[in-house]
C-alpha cells in the first residue's frame, strides 16, 4: 500500500507498510533508532529532526492515502491507519477505496470513522454478550494481589474502557478475524467489539457482534464458547497483564475467573439475571 524510507545518521530502511507492529519496531532498530514507532514523525527534512522519513504510495490508494499524513502523525499512526484500511470489510472496500481515490478525507481520523461508519451500517443485526469482571491490585509492598469491588472498578470506567479499546486497536485487526470455528459464523460477522458497561449500577464486561444475518441457534453457541475462550486467555493473552495505574497502585482487570458465579449471557439471559439479582425489580 505504501512504501517508507526511514534514514538515520547515513543508515536507512525501505519497507512496506502496513506491517505487524513488531516487526516494524524490529525494523526501526536495525538501522539504530532508538525510539518507537509512534515517537518518530513523517518529517523528510534532516534539518528539522535526525530521523527522516518519506512515503511512497505503491498504487493509486497509496499515492492517495499517502496525502493524509504529515509532520503531525508518527510512523505509528500511518501503520495503524493502513491496517484498518486492508482488514475493512469486503462489503464496504469499493466505496471506501472510490473515497480515498476521490480524495474524500481530510486526516486518518476522519478515514477510520468512516471505515467505522460503513462497517456498523452493513451490519444491520446485533449480538451481545455479558460476563463479570474480576479486578486486583497489586500489594507495593509484597507484590501479591487482591480483589478489590465493583466500586473501585466503576471509579475507573473510563481507564478500563481507554485500555480495551487500545488492546483492540493494537495492530487494527477487527477480533472477528480470529474467530475460526465456523465459517457460516464467521461470515455473518462485521464486526466484534469488547467494552465494559454499567448495569444496575454495576460494571460488567460485553462483546457486541455486528452480523449480516442473525445467528442460528447452533452458531450463537459456538460464538459464546469462543468468547469465554478469549475472555480466559485475556483477550489476546495480554489484556491482564496490562496495568491501570491508580492512586492505590496497579489495577489489573480479568474479564474470566474460575469460580461458579462466571457467566457469559445474551441480552435476554442478562435481563432475567439483573431481575433476579434486584428481586424482579431490573434497572438498565
Amino acid at each position: 500500500m505504501l512504501t517508507a524510507l526511514i534514514q538515520h545518521k547515513g543508515g536507512s530502511l525501505v519497507i512496506d507498510l502496513p506491517r505487524d507492529r513488531m516487526d516494524l519496531e524490529v525494523k526501526i532498530r536495525s538501522i539504530g533508532i532508538d525510539r518507537l514507532s509512534d515517537q518518530i514523525h513523517i518529517i523528510d527534512d534532516e534539518e528539522k529532526s535526525d530521523v527522516s522519513v518519506k512515503l511512497f504510495g505503491e498504487n493509486d490508494i497509496g499515492r492517495h492515502l499517502s496525502l493524509l499524513f504529515n509532520e503531525n502523525h508518527t510512523l505509528f499512526e500511518v501503520n495503524k491507519t493502513l491496517q484498518f484500511v486492508e482488514n475493512s470489510v469486503e462489503d464496504i472496500r469499493d466505496d471506501l477505496e472510490m473515497n480515498i481515490i476521490h480524495d474524500q478525507y481530510d486526516s486518518p481520523a476522519e478515514l477510520v470513522g468512516d471505515i467505522e461508519r460503513m462497517t456498523d451500517e452493513v451490519g444491520q443485526y446485533t449480538e451481545t454478550f455479558y460476563f463479570p469482571l474480576v479486578g486486583n491490585m497489586e500489594d507495593d509492598d509484597d507484590g501479591e494481589q487482591y480483589e478489590v469491588g465493583n466500586r473501585y472498578l466503576r471509579y475507573y470506567e473510563y481507564e478500563i474502557r481507554e485500555l480495551l479499546q487500545k488492546e483492540q486497536d493494537l495492530d487494527g485487526t477487527n477480533m472477528k478475524d480470529y474467530f475460526y470455528d465456523d465459517d457460516n459464523a464467521q461470515k455473518k460477522m462485521v464486526s466484534c467489539q469488547w467494552d465494559i458497561v454499567d448495569r444496575s449500577n454495576t460494571l460488567y464486561g460485553k462483546v457486541d457482534f455486528r452480523l449480516k444475518e442473525p445467528f442460528t441457534a447452533e452458531e450463537k453457541e459456538l460464538v459464546r464458547s469462543w468468547c469465554i475462550g478469549q475472555a480466559a486467555d485475556g483477550l489476546g493473552e495480554g489484556l491482564e497483564q496490562r496495568p491501570i495505574e491508580t492512586e492505590d497502585g496497579d489495577l489489573y482487570v480479568s474479564m474470566w475467573n474460575s469460580g461458579d458465579d462466571y457467566f457469559m449471557y445474551d441480552e435476554d439471559e442478562m435481563n432475567d439475571y439483573l431481575a433476579q439479582q434486584q428481586g424482579g425489580v431490573m434497572t438498565q
